[in-house]
């Protein structure tokens, strides 16, 4: 098929966002004004003609991208993908995921089932009548209806994506297995003293690979939120400022929606598939997320009976497990694949025995508990202060979360939500325990009344960066893959040195790319000579840089390459390791990132206790020099950060040559890296260019409903033949941001199409 057809192909896809249109199930006409920037705002007499209209501009957008969503969460993608994606099926039913969504949509109270209902029916009604997207005309599939249970499956996706301790408990484990107890503590200092069991390698290696079926999409997420007081800024009333780092694709993760209704109205960013503002605000509220980070998996090692497979040990005893036949249709296949799902006390096991062997892995996860999050996001959307926003949140699930609020009387808040949090008996999980035996076991939950919070702190400020949440007077153990301190501790400074915050200092706050474990490492390594003169020249390209990770930055390419080889040196008595990822990857569970303080802490003082093999510091930098000035190529006058950091947007079409030119975007040379306030981190194991960044970005000042500022990528649009489909891109890169509008006279002012969606 030529580009030529695709393209009038994708023409005929656009969806109609002018005019009148029947949308059956409603009770009162909803008005659809899409302003420029291809923002919907919805007017609708009451919330549930609302979420029906929702759900209809939701499908008449990014229809495709909800198939796909809920055919990930629930292991149906080999359905219309083949066998290529049989794997991601198969742990996905593992994992359960379909279960705890059926088990969440039977959870909704009747107020929130009415509601989840209605976006159902406006979802249906588009596929029932709609034009559908190019892709799947391409596959020629018309999705089934959308039900209570598919709204539940970007809750779905969003848990798999942000909890990846599991993996990290894997390579906690194999460095044990591979390195000794002593090696592994001294490469991860919190790592724990003593532990029952040792996991088999092969059983290892095994989790290893099928955590990487994910495809990198696992445990991948961070990002920035703060909050700042009225004494912190111009208007005397707080500022909120959120911008979550997650994987980044074409369309791309949010929907930017303004909803009014007659008792109500909320602005900000949804997610196709469910009919809730997961971040943003009202009139009176605002609230940001970050994820945090917290350890609420556990794997443990289960027993099973040498002659019969469906019983596994407890405590000296011999019990039943659950199977669970999951049938998995693959396209071109005649027979589906059955996969059997054994569930144990603990979960469903993840990895199976090897053949001929008995020991598996069984995944305990707080997930697979009850939640009533869409409940949550919705009383959220309505909450007058930061009371009852806090009061919301007792019912949120999923993921724990750092909350922070803002309203507009002058609070700001913190709070940890969702989870549920268990407490160990151990006090931690971070590796592999023996599940035969009862001393391992999960003792309850942390009470939500006495999860972390702050309320109106005197420093008039709230920072949340994925670091560490409480201190060591806190009366539980919160364990977790929590991120080094470089971007809170950043992101303090800059507040402090702004002065009274306008929205707009606030916004250019999100786009600083000083690296300040670059800084530390040019200080490192700044007595350290080289005999080659290029590596002498990339030294003092170094020791001259300001720490500024922009794309043309000399130095950033230098301290990039160098930080990475200095990482592998670090850890190269695992260089023969099968565990080990390729050359410039990461360890699972990020070990690499949350050791870099560690490991420039060591450089500084030169502690050569911390190496390996009788090596000293001296001959890791020598090697590492070298090995960076390989990477970055004979001629320093070509050095540049973003010649090495390419981005790419792919879409799930980029393995087709053709379809490649029509979908996916890029590569675009960036700046920053993990550590910078604007994160752009490389995802490794999906496909090029691949990284994590800032999904949106968000200013709201709560001293006026309509003064938001936001960035978004790379569009609103889900169609390639819609300007809208990457029109933000460009400004998103540039560190530009566009208005999200509430005020009416402002939304008839941007407006560029409107939509009269009017009952049969």
């Amino acid at each position: 098929m030529t580009g030529r057809v695709l393209r009038r192909l994708a023409r005929r896809s656009l969806p109609r966002t002018a005019g009148s249109l029947r949308l059956p199930s409603l009770e009162a006409p909803v008005e659809v004004v899409r302003d420029r920037f291809g923002i919907p705002h919805l007017y609708a007499r009451s919330r549930r003609d609302l979420a029906c209209a929702q759900g209809y501009v939701h499908a008449q957008d990014r229809l495709f991208q909800m198939e796909t969503t809920r055919r990930f969460a629930f292991g149906r993608l080999s359905e219309i993908a083949g066998a290529r994606t049989l794997e991601l099926d198969r742990l996905a039913r593992r994992l359960r995921l379909r279960w705890a969504a059926e088990r969440d949509a039977g959870a909704c109270d009747p107020e929130a089932s009415k509601l989840v209902d209605a976006y159902c029916e406006g979802v249906n009604a588009f596929i029932a009548d709609g034009p559908l997207p190019l892709e799947l005309r391409l596959i020629r599939l018309r999705p089934e209806p959308w039900t209570r249970v598919d709204v539940q499956a970007p809750a779905q996706m969003f848990a798999l994506a942000l909890c990846g301790n599991w993996e990290a408990e894997v390579a906690r484990s194999r460095l044990r297995v591979r390195l000794g107890e002593e090696r592994a503590r001294r490469l991860e200092p919190e790592y724990p003293a003593d532990h029952p069991v040792v996991v088999p390698d092969e059983l290892l290696v095994a989790a290893a690979a099928t955590s990487r079926a994910l495809g990198g999409r696992s445990g991948v997420g961070a990002s920035n939120c703060f909050a700042v007081d009225g004494t912190r800024t111009a208007s005397g009333k707080p500022i909120l400022v959120n911008d979550p780092h997650l994987f980044l694709g074409i369309p791309g993760i949010w929907h930017a929606q303004h909803l009014v209704w007659d008792e109500g109205e909320c602005a900000g960013f949804t997610v196709p598939g469910a009919p809730v503002v997961v971040l943003g605000r009202n009139r009176r509220v605002a609230w940001g997320m970050t994820t945090a980070m917290l350890d609420t998996q556990d794997l443990y090692v289960e027993r099973f009976h040498p002659t019969d497979a469906r019983r596994y040990e407890v405590d000296g005893e011999w019990v039943d497990a659950e199977l669970v036949r999951e049938t998995i249709r693959v396209r071109r296949r005649r027979e589906p694949v059955v996969e059997e799902v054994t569930v144990t006390r603990h979960g469903p096991i993840v990895v199976p025995p090897e053949p001929g062997g008995r020991q598996a892995l069984a995944l305990r996860w707080s997930h697979h508990e009850p939640g009533e999050t869409t409940r949550s996001l919705l009383d959220l959307m309505t909450a007058g202060s930061v009371e009852e926003a806090d009061r919301a949140l007792d019912r949120f699930a999923g993921p724990p979360h750092n909350l922070v609020l803002a309203d507009a009387e002058g609070g700001i808040a913190y709070r940890l939500a969702g989870g549920p949090v268990p407490i160990r008996s151990t006090g931690e999980g971070s590796v592999p325990c023996a599940g035969w035996e009862s001393d391992h076991e999960w003792q309850g939950w942390i009470p939500q009344a006495e999860l972390p919070r702050l309320r109106d702190p005197e420093s008039g400020l709230i920072v949340s960066a994925n670091n560490r949440i409480a201190g060591d007077a806190y009366p539980y153990d919160l364990p977790g893959e929590y991120l080094g301190g470089y971007r809170a501790g950043r992101l303090e400074t800059l507040i402090g040195e702004r002065g009274l915050l306008t929205p707009a200092a606030c916004a250019r706050i999100l786009l600083d790319r000083l690296s300040l474990p670059g800084l530390e490492l040019a200080v490192a390594v700044g007595s350290f000579e080289a005999d080659d003169p290029v590596e002498a020249q990339a030294l003092d390209l170094l020791a001259e840089w300001d720490g500024e990770l922009a794309p043309e930055s000399a130095g950033g390419a230098v301290y990039a390459a160098l930080m990475r080889a200095l990482e592998e040196e670090a850890f190269a008595d695992l260089a023969s390791d099968p565990f080990v990822p390729t050359e410039g990857e990461s360890l699972p569970g990020g070990l690499y990132e949350r050791a870099r303080p560690l490991v420039l802490r060591c450089l500084a003082e030169r502690d050569d206790t911390f190496l390996g093999n009788g090596r000293t510091w001296d001959d890791v930098l020598r090697t590492a020099v070298a090995k960076a000035v390989r990477e970055l190529g004979p001629d320093p006058a070509s050095w540049a950060r973003g010649r090495y950091h390419r981005f790419r947007l792919a879409h799930a079409f980029d393995s087709i040559p053709v379809l490649r030119r029509i979908f996916s975007r890029g590569p675009f040379a960036v700046g920053g890296d993990a550590d910078t306030v604007r994160v752009m981190a490389r995802v490794a194991g999906v496909a090029e260019g691949a990284m994590i960044g800032a999904s949106m970005r968000a200013v709201y000042d709560l001293s006026d409903p309509d003064a938001n500022l936001i960035a978004l990528v790379p569009g609103q649009s889900g169609h390639p033949a819609s300007r809208h489909y990457d029109d933000l891109l460009g400004g998103w890169l540039a560190g530009e941001y566009i208005p999200l509008a509430t005020d009416r006279a402002r939304v008839d002012e941007l407006a560029e199409t409107r939509l009269l969606l009017t009952p049969e």
